[in-house]
């Protein structure tokens, strides 16, 4: 692993620009736009060079348009290889993300938690593993994975062992 600090720098840039981000229909994060800025604060900063990756740790907050993500880990996966080139003015663009948690994912009036999370830009899906529970208001569903389409705004929640294969829903009304 190769540290160099006007690379690193670069290289959390491009992943930053809508252009690097989730490609031109939206951003990383559901909610958020290709033109919403992308922020992610951590206390550490790892990039590996030759994997085109990118390890942020330590209490690390992403903010992309309306929506916010809180994990404790946060892996970037970019397309392409370096060339020796800064990552700037290379074609490197983020291609999968991974998070460890405990993940918090919210979005407009949605809030998602799970054990562990990714983002498929090729599936254009966000997944939140372990624990899910997505609220909304006083509404509660609870299981053991979600699935989240970017593009048609669907989310799945599936059972697991915990919840004895089954799906938990809570929906309060509201009030007159």
């Amino acid at each position: 692993m190769r540290r160099h600090p006007f690379v690193l720098l670069l290289a959390a840039l491009v992943a930053a620009t809508p252009a690097g981000a989730a490609g031109r229909s939206g951003g990383i994060l559901p909610g958020a736009s290709a033109k919403d800025p992308l922020n992610i604060d951590a206390g550490k900063l790892d990039y590996f060079e030759k994997e085109q990756k990118l390890i942020y740790s330590g209490s690390v907050i992403v903010t992309n348009g309306p929506s916010t993500l809180k994990a404790s880990r946060l892996i970037i996966f970019l397309e392409g290889k370096g060339s020796g080139q800064p990552a700037a003015t290379s074609n490197d663009r983020v291609k999968h993300i991974d998070v460890e948690g405990p993940v918090t994912l919210v979005s407009k009036d949605q809030i998602g938690t799970g054990d562990r999370g990714s983002y498929d830009k090729a599936e254009n899906k966000v997944y939140l593993v372990g624990n899910v529970t997505l609220t909304q208001a006083e509404n509660i569903v609870k299981g053991d994975k979600l699935v989240y389409d970017v593009a048609t705004g669907m989310a799945t929640v599936q059972g697991g062992a915990a919840q004895g294969g089954r799906v938990r829903s809570t929906f309060t009304p509201k009030n007159q």
